[in-house]
């Protein structure tokens, strides 16, 4: 009979409510940019696109960043002969499903549109509703004390335009500064807008890397000309070490841009903008994934649990609700924190980091060292645990449950 084996893995863990995915595009760029994404992402078409009266005296539509939107955002019901589509506060596209070895979420999504300024005027375009706002009102807006409850269920940032094009220069005159275009300064308005709300998210979460911000360039790799590349022209594609990172417009001169801006932590990635082009996208020269993969990837990585699911002991598994059971001092009456229960954390977290390391792989000869080193690991996770209880004894039981959740996460993301 064949040997039987024994699955270690433990089942996902359900998230049942999840914090939401903002995706935010330049009014402009919305519906040629939404539906396909969306589409994309989730593997649900966008039937019934969201639309408004496109004359200025109905109600405006209420922005994201009124706590109202929490709710699904509906039309005005005013009779108007002309509407138009938009995406403005559209809430109610079917939830991205995400799933891992440590839980499955169903993350809602939220989708907004900030007005870009014109080629030809500093003012932003206006909405459809016929009410005009720049990025930096939309972020003040964002940032304000009535927002504090839509920032507090975000949890990643996508932000999604349409990548400008370099053209050659006309003959007889001098070829323009890209910093200088009208079109640049606007996204880059756009861009910093929006990551500076990110951070301020990040910043009220306790930090970096709280919130995934991702800076999505749509469209197809272009040529100086404008013309699609093929992508191996050239000697400099040849060996696949081709000067993309100082190309204009690339990822690498957009990440410049961001870190330029203050923006820390935002990943820039490049999507063609098409449904069903993910199997085409491949890797990078560094081996990552690209596109919608890519896309995907960091947000199936991320930690989507909300604040009131933490303190309830949502974690990844059942580990991690003992330990954090243990740094908030809920089994103090029995026996605190002792030399019995470090005795049970000692076999408890070498045997989540045998799990984790896949032991028993058949490189018995290392077996020494490696114990040796796990051993040494395990000592200071216990030296840490003990700091963090210490700590967190001297808060209020609130900020001490969130303490306590996020001190786990950190320690089982470690290992």
């Amino acid at each position: 009979m064949p040997p039987t084996t024994t699955s270690t893995t433990s089942n996902p863990t359900p998230i049942t409510n999840p914090r939401r995915l903002l995706i935010l595009t330049p009014t402009t760029h919305s519906q040629s940019i939404v539906p396909p994404l969306l589409h994309s992402l989730t593997g649900t078409p966008v039937t019934s696109p969201p639309t408004a009266p496109a004359s200025s005296s109905p109600t405006p539509t209420p922005t994201l960043s009124s706590a109202t939107t929490l709710a699904a955002s509906s039309t005005t019901s005013i009779a108007s002969s002309t509407t138009i589509t938009t995406f403005a506060g559209y809430t109610t596209h079917p939830p991205l499903h995400l799933s891992n070895k440590y839980y499955t979420a169903d993350v809602p999504i939220w989708v907004d549109e900030i007005p870009l300024p014109t080629p030809d005027s500093s003012e932003p375009t206006p909405s459809v509703s016929g009410s005009t706002i720049s990025p930096a009102q939309w972020k003040t807006e964002f940032s304000s004390p009535e927002a504090q409850v839509v920032r507090d269920a975000i949890g990643a940032v996508m932000i999604c335009f349409r990548n400008p094009v370099q053209m050659d220069p006309v003959p007889g005159q001098e070829q323009q500064d890209v910093e200088d275009r009208a079109d640049v300064r606007g996204l880059k308005e756009f861009v910093k807008a929006v990551g500076e709300v990110r951070a301020l998210i990040e910043e009220e979460r306790g930090g970096v890397g709280e919130v995934p911000g991702l800076v999505v360039l749509v469209g197809e790799k272009k040529t100086g000309s404008g013309k699609v590349g093929s992508g191996g022209g050239g000697e400099e594609d040849e060996d696949g070490l081709g000067l993309e990172i100082d190309e204009v417009f690339s990822e690498g001169w957009w990440e410049d841009q961001v870190c330029e801006m203050g923006l820390m932590g935002m990943e820039v990635v490049r999507w063609g903008g098409k449904e069903g082009e993910e199997e085409e996208e491949g890797r990078n020269r560094y081996g990552e994934l690209q596109g919608m993969r890519r896309i995907k990837e960091v947000l199936e990585t991320h930690d989507w649990t909300a604040t009131e699911d933490a303190e309830t002991g949502l974690l990844h598994d059942g580990v991690d609700d003992d330990l954090e059971r243990e740094l908030l001092g809920l089994d103090d009456a029995d026996n605190g924190f002792d030399l019995e229960v470090d005795e049970l954390q000692r076999e408890m977290v070498g045997l989540r980091m045998a799990i984790e390391r896949g032991g028993g792989d058949g490189f018995d000869d290392d077996d020494e060292g490696d114990e040796e080193l796990r051993v040494d690991a395990v000592e200071a996770l216990l030296l840490r645990m003990r700091a963090i209880k210490d700590i967190s004894d001297e808060l209020p039981e609130a900020e001490r449950k969130r303490f306590a959740a996020k001190a786990v996460r950190d320690i089982m993301r470690e290992m």
